[in-house]
């Protein structure tokens, strides 16, 4: 089954919903977690496993603004045009690989593919940036020849 590029996209937002998703949740149960527990007797014990709780939260925060920033950037490459050009937003064929340049979502499997979701500021990126069908590149002693740009 061929792959094309909005499917692609429609699938890596209904990845990055789930985890917008599980991150609100595991947020909110530790704010939960923070608010419930009340000032003991017990002191610096406490105050330790409050501070605990704080940081993790501060993670939890954290891990949730970066998946929101990947919803915002999903966004904008759903208005991107497939170019001739490798760029934002590619979806490459290779003849072993498929890469996405967008996200850096690590492998995703896809119509019984492997995608590979990079960064456009990854070295691989840079390295495929520009380049078009029938072009090869070899990065870290791998050979990368364009067979299509998936649309």
């Amino acid at each position: 089954m061929p792959i094309h590029r909005e499917d692609f996209l429609s699938h890596l937002e209904k990845i990055i919903d789930k985890k917008v998703l599980a991150s609100r949740k595991y947020l909110e149960s530790i704010e939960g977690s923070i608010h419930s527990e009340s000032k003991s007797t017990a002191g610096d014990k406490h105050d330790t496993s409050r501070e605990l709780m704080q940081q993790e939260r501060n993670k939890a925060a954290q891990n949730l603004s970066n998946q929101l920033a990947m919803q915002k950037t999903l966004i904008q490459l759903k208005l991107i045009d497939a170019n001739v050009a490798i760029g934002f937003g590619s979806l490459i064929e290779t003849q072993d690989h498929v890469i996405f340049i967008g996200l850096a979502l690590g492998k995703i499997n896809y119509l019984n593919r492997e995608i590979i979701c990079i960064s456009p500021l990854s070295p691989l990126a840079r390295s495929l940036e520009g380049m078009q069908v029938g072009e090869v590149c070899t990065f870290n002693q791998v050979v990368y020849e364009i067979k299509q740009l998936l649309k």
